[in-house]
């Protein structure tokens, strides 16, 4: 799963080759975004990636009540096809979702331990994911399996996609399954500080390597 990410200024800016719409741009320093943040994301339109501003998490249009649902932060690739909340937006409605990296949880004998997780280049990671427009601009992040790097930590990872995956990514005639078994962008992790545990905790410190005994 992906439940909190970071995304700055920086990475954002280093995805204007990518997009028509730079005068879009707003300054950003999360380092602890969480659902329900208003986030920058990619979209495919009339051939071209524009970059928006979505909230993150995703109300199905069939939920009777809408304000008590639950936004769903990530979508399981592997039943993304087939659940209701999802099927007509994975032929019609991707989205990539820019970050500097993720945070995930490892269960330890101290308790859950935070990693922050990064490419090792430090290039940014794109995620795929799904929007739509409900009465706000909503998106979810695909997640998969995790990899041999990553399954000690989790299970589950986001999906990851390169730059030259992006064409495939926007062709709705390829199943986003597909990509998953594609992965070939190498990882860092590393532990830090239990401070992210709180959304309201939003500074750099966040991402700085921890020593920890396990």
């Amino acid at each position: 799963m992906c439940g909190r990410y970071s995304i700055t200024t920086k990475t954002v800016f280093n995805t204007s080759h990518l997009v028509s719409n730079t005068n879009q741009f707003r300054e950003i320093e999360n380092y602890n975004a969480y659902p329900t943040c208003v986030l920058p994301v990619l979209l495919y339109r009339d051939k071209k990636l524009l970059i928006e501003y979505l909230h993150w998490g995703l109300v199905p249009k069939w939920a009777e009540d809408r304000e008590q649902f639950k936004p769903l932060n990530n979508a399981r690739i592997e039943t993304v096809e087939e659940k209701p909340s999802f099927r007509s937006l994975v032929k019609k409605y991707r989205c990539i979702i820019p970050a500097d990296g993720y945070f995930e949880w490892k269960s330890t004998l101290n308790g859950k331990q935070p990693f922050y997780i990064k490419r090792k280049d430090n290039a940014p990671l794109y995620f795929g994911g799904l929007h739509q427009k409900n009465k706000d601009h909503e998106f979810t992040i695909l997640t998969q399996e995790s990899n041999s790097d990553l399954e000690s930590i989790h299970h589950r990872m986001p999906l990851m996609l390169n730059e030259d995956q992006f064409n495939q990514f926007f062709d709705y005639d390829m199943s986003v399954g597909s990509l998953s078994r594609e992965q070939s962008i190498e990882l860092d992790y590393y532990p830090v500080s239990k401070q992210v545990n709180s959304p309201k905790v939003n500074k750099p410190e966040l991402i700085n390597r921890i020593s920890v005994s396990f």
